[in-house]
């Protein structure tokens, strides 16, 4: 792995950059037929898990390059796991590519985005498997992020981060750039600003999509960094359980300070 001042920037000006190399292929097949197992037996057949601890999934959690990247797009020394969440979704009977739910996750105000350490999230988007056009893609509007922030500022508007806020309740007329489809190989990740504007879609491909999220927090800021507080007891459950699976020197990422 190796990250640039030119990923860096385009997570800044973009919400978004591409990272090569972060896994090697056998741990992404390691983690793709852990996908299988969770969705073959566990309560879901399809669709979103949050909060998991599948084993050979946890090392995907753990891994250091997943912490340096969130470090580095953080600008931060240290950071710790906010949550996480597998994106499963099986081919379906359509031919037609449709995108689904548009929204954001997280609102982050400039001040917040250009601290130091970055008072805000790094979503890690892992590619378990291929992901190219037509799989079940997560749309993006390019620098959404930023003209969020200039309308916080202009109209004097506190981030939203007690819920995701759908697209239609955002301002009619702001500027945003066009739905752009994420398109990536086996073994890469995506460094993503939660405040960026984003989509699912319809998987009109042979293969089931396989993406993990991965979002950190600076060390310290994740009341600050966090939304669903009301989930609190349920993040911190979920580390206790992982505390098991993680060894001793990554265990640091699961200091629970809500």
């Amino acid at each position: 792995m190796n990250i640039t001042q030119t990923h860096v920037g385009q997570f800044v000006d973009d919400g978004l950059t591409l990272i090569d190399d972060v896994f090697s292929t056998e741990e992404m097949q390691a983690a793709s037929a852990a996908f299988d197992h969770c969705y073959s037996v566990g309560e879901k057949t399809n669709g979103i898990t949050e909060y998991f601890d599948e084993p050979g999934l946890t090392h995907v959690l753990q891994h250091p390059h997943l912490e340096e990247a969130a470090k580095i797009m953080l600008r931060a020394p240290e950071v710790v796991l906010n949550s996480s969440a597998l994106l499963f979704k099986r081919p379906q009977d359509t031919t037609e590519w449709c995108r689904e739910s548009e929204h954001v996750d997280i609102m982050f105000c400039h001040e917040e985005m250009q601290a130091t350490p970055r008072r805000m999230l790094a979503m890690m988007m892992v590619m378990v498997d291929d992901l190219p056009a037509g799989r079940g893609n997560t749309f993006v509007r390019p620098g959404s992020h930023r003209v969020i922030a200039d309308w916080l500022r202009d109209s004097s508007q506190e981030p939203v981060k007690a819920q995701p806020t759908k697209f239609e309740d955002l301002p009619a007329g702001l500027p945003f750039s066009e739905l752009t489809p994420v398109v990536a190989r086996r073994g890469q990740a995506v460094a993503f600003n939660t405040a960026l504007v984003h989509c699912g879609s319809t998987n009109v491909d042979t293969q089931a999509r396989k993406i993990m999220f991965v979002n950190f927090s600076p060390l310290g800021m994740m009341k600050q960094t966090s939304g669903n507080h009301d989930r609190r007891a349920v993040r911190t459950a979920w580390r206790e359980k992982l505390h098991a699976s993680f060894r001793p020197d990554r265990r640091h990422l699961l200091l629970d300070n809500e």
